[in-house]
């Protein structure tokens, strides 16, 4: 059973672990790790450390296996790891399902979520959960110390239809 729940201080730097791993594993062939692995290591423990508030966990049988976050806890999902070996499993699927509905809950339109240009899996994946390309970019990342292309997608979320005031226009 997948219990997903808000991430703690003392796991940061296993869920750093854990994003370089699936980060290696998206990105072999197409990226040079020895080059970036150091700078990579860095931005993910820096990150998992200053922002584990806005990071939700997956967990099975007790471990930490795949995480996911809202770096600004607005409407963009900034993260998404799955341990490598977990990858498949439905992990990615229950955190993104988790974060829609944190979004949903504040009541905005739409959710973005980017991935590298060439990260096809990651690209399907969410094709599959409902969004759609909706921008290409190449931005400078200072965390990789690199320009790195992107894609950014987007998923409509239903709006509730408010009923007719009278004097609304």
């Amino acid at each position: 059973m997948t219990i997903i729940r808000a991430a703690r201080e003392d796991e940061a730097d296993e869920l750093a672990a854990i994003g370089i791993r699936a980060w290696e594993s998206a990105v072999v062939g197409w990226i040079n790790l020895d080059l970036l692995r150091a700078n990579a290591q860095r931005a993910f423990v820096d990150f998992t450390r200053q922002r584990y508030l806005a990071i939700d966990v997956a967990e099975r049988a007790g471990q930490v296996v795949a995480w996911a976050a809202r770096e600004r806890l607005d409407n963009h999902i900034s993260d998404l790891w799955v341990e490598p070996n977990w990858q498949g499993q439905g992990l990615g699927y229950a955190l993104l399902t988790r974060l829609e509905t944190e979004i949903e809950a504040q009541a905005y339109e739409t959710i973005t979520i980017e991935t590298h240009a060439q990260n096809i899996r990651a690209i399907e994946f969410l094709k599959r959960c409902g969004y759609a390309i909706n921008w290409m970019t190449a931005t400078w990342s200072p965390k990789l110390d690199r320009e790195v292309d992107t894609v950014g997608l987007i998923k409509h979320l239903a709006v509730p239809e408010r009923p007719v005031v009278y004097g609304e226009f």
